[in-house]
């Protein structure tokens, strides 16, 4: 070792020096802040509620009811250049065909509360708690 590395060393002998670990701050079990809200209702339904048939209508499912993707102006999605990196997991039908057909809504949405947050008329009596929602 020559005189650059005695160097070197001196140099870098604080950051080199091992130091006591601290050991990560074990959580108490209590939040970081105040909650604000008293409860939670925590909706996970597997094979449950559509979002369209609940809180997220789409209106142009009902305009193009009936109708198949390339007789809507959003046909071109079907275009193959735009098909080319799709992949194909689980075939779309049991004959391997893609289904097209638009299907509509179901039931009906209306705005509810200040919010004017569309609720479906399948949660009649949530809508007397529309401004109370986080959605």
């Amino acid at each position: 070792m020559g005189f650059a590395g005695v160097a070197l060393q001196g140099i870098l002998q604080r950051e080199l020096r091992a130091e006591e670990v601290s050991l990560p701050m074990i959580p108490d079990g209590k939040p970081h802040f105040a909650p604000k809200a008293k409860s939670v209702i925590w909706l996970f339904m597997r094979g449950g509620v559509s979002h369209m048939e609940s809180f997220d209508p789409k209106p142009m499912l009902n305009k193009y009811a009936g109708k198949t993707i390339p007789e809507t102006p959003f046909g071109k999605v079907l275009d193959p250049k735009r098909l080319k990196n799709v992949r194909v997991v689980v075939v779309n039908d049991a004959n391997g065909k893609q289904r097209n057909q638009i299907y509509p809504l179901q039931i009906g949405h209306r705005p509810a509360g200040q919010s004017g947050i569309e609720i479906s008329d399948w949660f009649p009596h949530l809508r007397d708690h529309a401004d109370k929602l986080a959605i």
